[in-house]
């Protein structure tokens, strides 16, 4: 993930948000609105990035504790790359706008799966993030 340089400044950035857990919730609103606006973009990797998502916004919330520092800050990265209109391909340009959004997102997710699948658990045990 270090080849991109705009992936290296969110990451900095990550390590900066992290600390302000109302930063981050925005954040991950951002997210989504751009996220569910520009869907049929994304469709490869939809579920994943939803999830991402969720995870950050619990982990947020305070209702879901045990994510890594380091798996938090890494999806933080993600979300604010995916954020950043100027990237590799920036997102104006329709059709590859978001396929560097996508690819950077799947390499945070296979990244952080461990971490991400056991959220997932906890979620479907019936503690749903909100």
């Amino acid at each position: 993930m270090g080849d991109s340089r705009g992936f290296e400044t969110a990451a900095a950035e990550a390590g900066k948000v992290a600390s302000d857990r109302n930063r981050v919730g925005r954040l991950v609103q951002e997210a989504l609105t751009k996220a569910y606006r520009n869907r049929r973009w994304l469709l490869m990797v939809w579920v994943d990035l939803l999830a991402l998502c969720r995870m950050v916004a619990a982990w947020s919330s305070g209702k879901y504790r045990p994510l890594p520092w380091k798996s938090l800050v890494l999806a933080l990265a993600g979300i604010l790359y995916f954020l950043n209109p100027i990237d590799i391909a920036p997102d104006v340009i329709p059709g590859i706008g978001f396929l560097d959004d996508a690819g950077m997102l799947a390499l945070v997710v296979n990244s952080i799966r461990n971490d991400l699948g056991r959220y997932l658990k906890w979620e479907a045990a019936g503690k749903p993030p909100s």
